[in-house]
């Protein structure tokens, strides 16, 4: 569970200053794994437990931190829980439960993960592909400025379907083929699947974050 990945972040990080949120690299695939179950900390601020076995609730500590490192918004308040490992291709798709509200989503170009989230509750996750170092993605706030299901880029020739255009020159989420060789003009690309629930789950102005997490949160402390 990652809720336990969660505890071992925060004792690690008032030790020695090492965080992890569950993501490891090896080679250029990245990989979601569990850290060993660790007794419950004392004195955490409580959070209700959703009757939900699909999700792990979050303490306002442990969404502090996880802003803290970049690893996603302020306000967090459950996490999917996930396959031990996600390569290019997979995702989790789940907001049952979850009240309606506004979505914010949060991509991370070097764990190379995107996460959806509604009323601070994780409602899908994937890994992502991303521009190439010629065509960087741009990092930094930028709400959906408009949304086309059936986008075609004349630019280059290519199907992007189920978009999400953040930017004016044409910088979009959206629906690609997925392999850890792959890399984009400056767009996310996403599960196509993944881009459709998306696309659905989305209004104009809601809001994508797009940063690069530290480098120290794919370490575990021995």
């Amino acid at each position: 569970m990652r809720n336990s990945v969660l505890i071992a972040i925060l004792l690690i990080f008032t030790t020695v200053g090492l965080s992890v949120f569950g993501i490891q690299f090896t080679g250029s695939e990245p990989l979601r794994v569990e850290s060993q179950q660790l007794p419950e900390r004392q004195n955490a601020t409580a959070v209700p437990i959703l009757p939900d076995p699909n999700r792990d609730p979050i303490s306002k500590n442990e969404a502090g931190l996880l802003a803290a490192q970049k690893l996603g918004p302020p306000g967090v308040k459950s996490l999917l829980k996930v396959p031990a490992v996600m390569r290019h291709g997979d995702f989790v798709w789940n907001e049952e439960r979850v009240p309606k509200g506004e979505v914010k989503i949060w991509v991370d170009l070097r764990r190379q993960m995107i996460s959806a989230y509604r009323n601070g509750h994780e409602i899908g996750t994937a890994v992502i592909v991303y521009g190439a170092e010629d065509k960087t993605s741009p990092e930094g706030r930028f709400p959906v400025l408009n949304k086309q299901r059936h986008y075609h880029s004349r630019t280059y020739d290519a199907p992007m379907p189920a978009s999400l255009f953040i930017t004016n020159d044409g910088v979009a989420l959206h629906g690609s083929p997925m392999s850890s060789r792959r890399a984009s003009h400056g767009c996310i690309g996403l599960p196509v699947e993944f881009a459709e629930k998306l696309f659905d789950a989305t209004a104009v102005g809601n809001v994508v974050e797009i940063t690069r997490s530290p480098a120290s949160t794919n370490q575990l402390a021995n």
